[in-house]
């Protein structure tokens, strides 16, 4: 049984938002409006033209976002930032500020609303609906990054990185130093998940919970072996294993399901963090930021799933809800 058919009986809370919500709404909002006073400031010195066109599609996603963002802040009446000027227009062009240079403030600036936005879909339990919105905004900056960091390096304005040094030589591009560690962080990460779910998967008493971490440990065991080749393949050492999982001879009846449910809970935010951070910095070889971008993608649909599965259980933290919406 999936986690989606479990969590249809979930009751919806779409009209409140907890403390931290608020703020996430109200910080996300100020990030955007910086980085659209940041896209038309440059937009003033770019020579290239299709530097230009990229820049007027990064502008518009924020746009959006900003208006998405405005309407949510006004149903639940939250102090919103000062808003910035329509535009920003110089009568001169300075041609000191390169565009090499705009890519790397856009690159950075991208960097820090990426990680700004993973811990907003993190902090964000109680509305499932604002939850949705943060996830799909995460997934077009991504989209926008991956867009960024090709046309950067089409342009020549990528650096050249630390190199993965390897007797084998590869046949394609060659693997950075921090992606072949993200590949062997990944394999670590998945054996101790795999591990701490084999474990928990016989003390479990409900049977649903039970059900949902089988299906877990089927899910990690297919993503590590893959990834297992991989490092095979690239010539990366792999770690050692975890034990086989061995049957408890005792139930414990401290070990309850809501405690088993919050640590798993909280190793699938250390997915999210890893994946985030696993694709930001795979800065040469594309197959696997293909490969980080879908392990996050799964990661996020998985995530909403299960909290939304805990909520309905009852066993998920209750944050304080921020004010009275609008009615």
């Amino acid at each position: 049984m999936g986690l989606g058919s479990l969590i249809k009986k979930v009751k919806k809370r779409e009209d409140v938002i907890d403390i931290q919500e608020a703020f996430n709404i109200y910080s996300l909002l100020r990030a955007r409006y910086v980085s659209t006073q940041t896209v038309q400031l440059f937009k003033n010195f770019v020579h290239d033209v299709g530097w230009e066109i990229i820049l007027n599609k990064f502008q518009n996603n924020f746009e959006n976002q900003i208006d998405n963002l405005e309407k949510l802040g006004e149903k639940f009446r939250i102090i919103m930032p000062n808003r910035p000027p329509v535009d920003v227009k110089f009568a001169t062009r300075l041609n000191g500020v390169t565009d090499d240079y705009i890519y790397k403030k856009i690159y950075h600036d991208l960097v820090a609303q990426l990680m700004s936005l993973n811990h907003a879909v993190r902090s964000t339990s109680t509305n499932d609906n604002l939850r949705h919105i943060i996830i799909q905004d995460l997934i077009g900056h991504f989209e926008d990054f991956d867009t960024l960091y090709k046309f950067g390096k089409l342009k020549g304005w990528e650096e050249t990185y630390p190199t993965y040094k390897t007797a084998i030589s590869q046949e394609e591009e060659q693997l950075s130093t921090s992606e072949a560690f993200h590949i062997w962080d990944h394999i670590v990460m998945r054996y101790e998940q795999i591990e701490l779910i084999g474990i928990f998967s016989s003390f479990a008493h409900d049977t649903e919970f039970k059900v949902i971490l089988q299906h877990g440990l089927y899910i990690y065991n297919k993503q590590v072996k893959k990834l297992e080749q991989l490092a095979l393949k690239l010539n990366i050492p792999l770690p050692n294993r975890s034990a086989l999982p061995v049957t408890a001879p005792i139930d414990p009846e401290m070990i309850t399901d809501k405690f088993m449910y919050r640590i798993i809970l909280s190793w699938e935010l250390a997915s999210l963090d890893a994946h985030v951070r696993a694709t930001i910095e795979t800065i040469r070889n594309e197959p696997l930021r293909k490969l980080w971008s879908g392990l996050l993608n799964s990661e996020l649909e998985y995530y909403d799933k299960y909290l939304k599965y805990g909520k309905m259980k009852g066993w998920t933290r209750v944050v304080p809800i921020y004010g009275e919406p609008v009615t």
